[in-house]
């Protein structure tokens, strides 16, 4: 009898301990799904690397159709990278906020299949159908909807800069602005163009192309003089034209405007006299003068010509917010040539300053061959300076819907220069022209959120380094508890 009892308390204590385990386990795997579910993981991060930012958040609240992110890697090896795994938690954050309607991915792009059914689950059939991915690549973000499909390089995911030994450091993370603004251009209904003309020995656009594409455009170079601007463009550009305009070209831009298009065109120090050109401004009201600014107090990079100026408030009039968010803004830019409303500022109504030089501490030297220093001397002209304007004309659409074209004339490559971009985001001048682009875009709206700062002795915390805690607290804790239990039981049986 004493042995049937002693085997009872030992397969009762047996089957409690094995319930015990397995509603372990059972709680450890409806955790691990709850983490997946609704991002149930603590950032420790001193940045708040995983953190959404306020505008990732608001736009992610407001995603009600599915989109799926299929990202070219097994996830066991980016899992195994600290920088990948950070952007594998981050996409898992976005699936969850968005209650998994941002469906995420890996697939081993050596295979040539994925989870996709409306093109047979075939790699290939999704690049033929959409010619943003021919140049898709390992490692690459495939945001694809039902209207269509674009790729964000890993690469673009990190700010670089080169240490003292000439080896690229990641400095900083701006997952949020190349994610939110891909799934801006998939998802907007009509996508806007901005057309940029490279005929006239115009100046690199690049790091504008990023600001505007970021913005929900898609852009395209052209030759004026032999092709014609496409149907969809919102905006065409000519940054800092060498040579000058045919009149063949202007009747284009006239005949682009008159059905409600828009115009930029970039002036600098280097940009000669232009007849053609001028007498198309002037007819809008505004002369390019054959001057250079300096600034005796707001050069904020002397050796480079670097100096001051503010956005206007109001310089985008169609869209209020932008005339609050651009309110007082300094912006750096390379020394500018300043603009002169021909009629008199004031007198045309829709004749707007956007940018101007900070104060009366600016100075004007006359570029026409009798300077004879570049410091200041009692005949130069005083600031402050407009370098930037916008004349606005109503007209009408090929729909007959009323509708403003814009032409904005600025003084100064100020918007697209590579030196001031490595300095900042402030003087690489991207709140106004993020606004510039959200004013002049009739479908999309305005991106722009800073990269995060990865060089400031923060703790990372990978989704695999969160999935090992787990495991610890969930399962190796308890274990260790009930052995020691058990221990501390069988030496007070054999007391």
């Amino acid at each position: 009898m004493k042995m049937i009892e002693k085997l009872k308390k030992h397969s009762f204590s047996l089957i409690v301990t094995v319930i015990f385990l397995a509603l372990i386990v059972l709680v450890n795997i409806f955790v691990s799904m709850l983490t997946e579910r609704f991002f149930l993981k603590l950032d420790l991060t001193e940045a708040g690397i995983f953190t959404l930012s306020d505008r990732a958040a608001e736009f992610l609240s407001g995603v009600n159709e599915t989109v799926d992110i299929v990202v070219m890697a097994e996830e066991s090896t980016w899992l195994a990278n600290n920088n990948l795994a950070m952007i594998s938690t981050i996409l898992t954050n976005y699936s969850a906020t968005t209650g998994g309607r941002i469906r995420v991915q890996y697939v081993n792009p050596d295979l040539n299949v994925f989870d996709g059914p409306n093109y047979g689950n075939s790699l290939s059939a999704l690049v033929e159908a959409h010619t943003e991915l021919t140049d898709m690549t390992r490692n690459d973000i495939v945001f694809i909807s039902e209207r269509r499909a674009t790729r964000v390089p890993v690469a673009s995911l990190f700010v670089q800069r080169t240490d003292n030994f000439g080896r690229p450091v990641e400095t900083s993370l701006r997952v949020d602005q190349e994610f939110i603004s891909a799934l801006v251009y998939v998802l907007n209904e009509s996508i806007a163009r901005i057309v940029f003309v490279e005929n006239h020995g115009e100046d690199s656009t690049e790091h504008m192309r990023q600001i505007f594409e970021r913005s929900g455009y898609i852009s395209s170079s052209i030759n004026l003089a032999l092709e014609e601007i496409p149907e969809d463009t919102v905006l065409v550009v000519s940054a800092a034209p060498k040579f000058d305009f045919l009149s063949e070209e202007i009747i284009k831009l006239e005949q682009f405007m008159s059905l409600g298009g828009n115009v930029m065109i970039i002036y600098d120090f280097n940009t000669v006299q232009l007849p053609v050109l001028d007498a198309f401004l002037a007819e809008w009201g505004v002369a390019v003068e054959n001057k250079l600014i300096f600034d005796e107090e707001n050069t904020f990079i002397p050796q480079h010509g670097v100096i001051g100026a503010v956005v206007s408030a109001g310089a985008l009039p169609s869209t209020e917010a932008s005339a609050v968010f651009t309110l007082d803004i300094p912006v750096g830019i390379r020394t500018a040539r300043p603009l002169r409303a021909v009629r008199g500022e004031g007198v045309m109504e829709n004749m707007f300053p956007l940018v101007r030089t900070v104060s009366a501490s600016s100075y004007a030297k006359a570029l026409d061959g009798t300077v004879t220093t570049w410091e200041r001397e009692p005949g130069d002209a005083s600031g402050p300076f407009t370098i930037a304007y916008n004349i606005r004309h109503l007209t009408r659409d090929a729909e007959g819907t009323q509708v403003w074209a814009n032409l904005i004339v600025v003084g100064a490559a100020m918007f697209d220069d590579p030196f001031l971009a490595i300095f900042s985001e402030t003087f690489y001048n991207v709140f106004f022209l993020a606004d510039l682009a959200n004013d002049l875009n009739p479908f999309g709206e305005r991106v722009f959120i800073p990269a995060r700062n990865l060089a400031t002795g923060h703790l990372l915390v990978s989704s695999a380094g969160a999935r090992t805690v787990l495991i610890l607290m969930v399962i190796a804790l308890p274990l260790l508890i009930i052995a020691a239990g058990i221990l501390i039981w069988r030496r007070r049986r054999h007391k």
